[in-house]
């Protein structure tokens, strides 16, 4: 039934329908991202997840951006909340560092282009007060002569 939500997340499984259960599959395949090679520990976090969790609709799922995409470097894309929760955490704690890694630092210099997109974009997130590690992501600026005006 999961089999394809593994799938989507880079491993793969030969199955023996002969061994006895609980031998069935064999790892065949595991997704690897630069440095990081997932493997047996992120098959059973993912299984837990998978466990603990009732099953999408099957179009949210298959329509979605996977694990896969961020394994890839095709994570630009916005994640979807359903597949976020179907990600191993090093998944997850990977793609916060690139996030934040390729992120505009404060002191940065923006065009007010570049600075009116960020806004755009920061309204369409469910959490855009801080960065997926829970740094702010805002900075309050305040004309002090307006402060002192009256």
């Amino acid at each position: 039934m999961h089999l394809d939500t593994f799938r989507k997340n880079g491993f793969d499984f030969v199955e023996d329908t002969n061994a006895p259960p609980g031998r069935r599959f064999l790892l065949s395949a595991v997704p690897y991202s630069q440095n990081i090679t997932f493997g047996l520990e992120d098959v059973q976090e993912l299984l837990s997840i998978l466990a603990d969790a009732p099953a999408p609709p099957t179009s949210e799922v298959s329509d979605s951006l996977d694990c896969s995409d961020v394994c890839s470097n095709s994570y630009k894309k916005a994640i979807p909340q359903s597949i976020s929760a179907l990600c191993p955490s090093r998944v997850r704690a990977m793609l916060a560092s690139r996030a934040c890694r390729s992120s505009v630092m404060i002191g940065d210099a923006l065009c007010k282009k570049d600075m009116e997109t960020i806004l755009q974009h920061l309204s369409t997130l469910n959490s855009p007060w801080n960065c997926p590690h829970g740094r702010p992501t805002m900075r309050h600026l305040v004309d002090l002569t307006t402060v002192y005006r009256r």
